[in-house]
């Protein structure tokens, strides 16, 4: 794999946080994302955020790509009150691979922006290495 294409490899651990067009706390997740040569799959974990979800965690799968610097990706919830949208992510990845900033839009409703971040690669490497061990 070249130097480039390693750079770009999005696979592993994302943090994150996407914040509403209004007066409301930023909402974080978790993303456990995998690339194959471009094409992106994941499952995503994050806190309820309304009065019906506070307490629980919810749950959503995403599916997108990656061309160059520019990621899109579409996440779809499993909890029945979201599962009729999809949110629409845009964003780019910032030098070194291990940040995705850009927005997010539900089509007709509303937009807002995110940010990920990825624990260093090599990090994952040691955990891989460590968990091979046993």
């Amino acid at each position: 794999m070249s130097e480039a294409a390693a750079e770009h490899d999005l696979s592993g651990q994302w943090s994150g946080f996407y914040n509403y067009p209004i007066d409301r706390p930023p909402t974080p997740f978790e993303v456990e994302l995998r690339d194959n040569g471009g094409l992106l799959s994941g499952v995503v974990s994050e806190p309820g955020d309304t009065r019906a979800s506070r307490g629980m965690t919810l749950h959503a799968v995403l599916e997108g790509q990656r061309e160059g610097a520019t990621v899109r990706f579409a996440k779809h919830y499993d909890y029945l009150p979201r599962a009729h949208y999809v949110v629409d992510y845009h964003g780019q990845i910032a030098p070194g691979g291990d940040e995705i900033e850009g927005e997010w839009s539900i089509r007709g409703a509303w937009s807002g922006t995110f940010l990920m971040i990825r624990g260093s690669r090599q990090e994952d490497a040691v955990t891989r290495k460590v968990s091979e061990k046993v």
